[in-house]
């Protein structure tokens, strides 16, 4: 058995989802049961009842029948706060409740699987406490905390979580981050492995792992099976608008979790190049119509550069603007049995999607048509690379990316581009500007594209049209 190739499939796992089911009504019990708690606690102090030693303490501290002294009446804590002013105060505030790292399925506890090593050393990242001091100091630095931090989610129900989170501070989200770690299941003791060319970092394949499970019945699919476009489908369907019973517009639809979400980056973990299936209708469904034209920019790292790769970033571009940006790199993790491992960052891989809104027009008059409205049954579309034309369906009736000022003048006719501030690495912060064709949407490279030539893509390694061998192909169409 170990010498014979087992495609997976595609499903979502039961024993996974009964656990998420068990736990969930649990954490609701729980919030039900802190704010009872929350109340009775309040009724003891309101009546002059310690519940608590540091409950005695407060209340005899506030007792008005207490006798005051000079020792007792003037606390550090009393003295500092009449001379730190309230600036400084703010800017403490926030200091504390920055992390350098960005914070990993908040509201939720962390699966340790889905961390590195470095990321489970790290411990408390915030000074939480701050808090708790008191009301002014509470309200601020909440929304200090949900302002000024990065957030990662490594499963859907985490994100599924973060709905119990105040609008007001989820309103303000313009950017996060999904780790999705694909799970594979099978019945048989076999050998799975994935590819050495996964990442440039992997000297020879690596054990892929795998979850045991029990054999069930016949009529039961079982076998070798994952969880991965699944599995990317659930983090989509996560950000659907959660229920709010405090919503009360009936004419306008509920906000989704992030109604301001504009940049995204999706890390795809042990995504294989030769196992996955095809990603079925409900991606595209959830991609490009609940959630589709949402975002100015999509990262995406460890996409599978086979077929069935190169459809599913199709897929997730529907995501995109009109001319907003679509970045793609290898792998930024692999999974072990020990948890995830870091890979060395490379340059992105960067397109923008439907370039060509400005020069649709001009496009016609010379005879380049676009995908899918020369040929018959569908054969232009058949000759070139998928993700060549994807972005070549033009949904036009929502507004496009805005356009992003400051860029350099461009030496090419600058109807025919557009300017666009790209990372300069992965894994980098800060960003430079490349000039893209809007032809075809990828990068300009100084004079070698004088001519609009093919160019070799730098993510799958082959050429894309361009505008000749648009042209070319709309003649032999004709």
């Amino acid at each position: 058995m170990s010498g014979q190739l087992v495609f997976p499939w595609e499903c979502r796992d039961k024993e996974d989802q009964a656990w998420v089911a068990y736990n969930y009504p649990l954490r609701r019990t729980n919030q039900l049961l802190t704010e009872e708690n929350l109340r009775l606690k309040r009724i003891l102090r309101e009546n002059g009842i310690s519940w608590s030693p540091l409950a005695k303490a407060h209340l005899a501290q506030n007792d008005p029948t207490r006798r005051k002294t000079r020792s007792s009446g003037a606390g550090p804590s009393d003295s500092a706060s009449l001379f730190l002013p309230t600036e400084v105060l703010l800017r403490v505030l926030k200091f504390a409740m920055k992390s350098d790292h960005p914070i990993i399925d908040p509201l939720s506890a962390t699966t340790p699987e889905h961390l590195t090593e470095e990321e489970k050393k790290r411990g408390h990242q915030i000074a939480i406490h701050f808090l708790a001091t008191n009301k002014a100091l509470n309200a601020e630095g909440t929304r200090f905390l949900w302002e000024s931090n990065h957030f990662v989610f490594t499963t859907p129900q985490a994100l599924r979580n973060f709905s119990e989170l105040s609008s007001q501070y989820r309103h303000k989200i313009m950017h996060v981050n999904l780790r999705v770690v694909a799970r594979y299941y099978d019945d048989q003791r076999r050998k799975h492995k994935l590819e050495r060319y996964y990442h440039t970092d992997l000297k020879k394949d690596h054990p892929l792992k795998v979850h045991m499970r029990p054999k069930e019945s016949p009529l039961v699919r079982g076998g070798f099976r994952c969880y991965t476009w699944n599995q990317l489908i659930d983090f989509f369907l996560a950000l659907r608008a959660p229920y709010d019973p405090a919503y009360k517009d009936k004419k306008t639809p509920r906000p989704r979790l992030l109604p301001s979400l504009s940049s995204l980056r999706i890390d795809l973990v042990n995504f294989s190049d030769s196992l996955l299936p095809f990603s079925g209708s409900e991606l595209h469904e959830v991609a490009s119509h609940e959630l589709g034209c949402t975002l100015n920019e999509l990262q995406v790292t460890g996409m599978p550069f086979d077929d069935v790769g190169m459809k599913a970033s199709a897929e997730l571009s529907g995501l995109v603007k009109d001319e907003g940006l679509y970045l793609d790199a290898a792998a930024s993790f692999i999974a072990n049995s020990k948890g995830l491992q870091s890979l060395r960052g490379d340059n992105w891989c960067a397109r923008v999607i439907r370039a060509y809104k400005d020069l649709k027009d001009e496009m016609e008059e010379e005879g380049l048509g676009l995908a899918g409205e020369d040929g018959e049954d569908g054969e232009v579309g058949e000759h070139f690379h998928l993700h060549s034309f994807e972005g070549y369906h033009k949904v036009g009736t929502l507004p496009a990316a805005p356009a992003e000022d400051g860029h350099p003048l461009s030496t090419r006719d600058e109807k025919r581009v557009i300017w666009k501030k790209v990372p300069i690495a992965r894994d980098a912060d800060k960003r430079t500007w490349v000039q893209f064709s809007r032809i075809n949407g990828y990068e300009i490279e100084d004079s070698a594209w004088d001519s609009d030539d093919d160019r070799i893509c730098p993510c799958c390694g082959d050429s894309h049209p361009s505008s000749s061998m648009l042209e070319l192909m709309s003649d032999m169409s004709e």
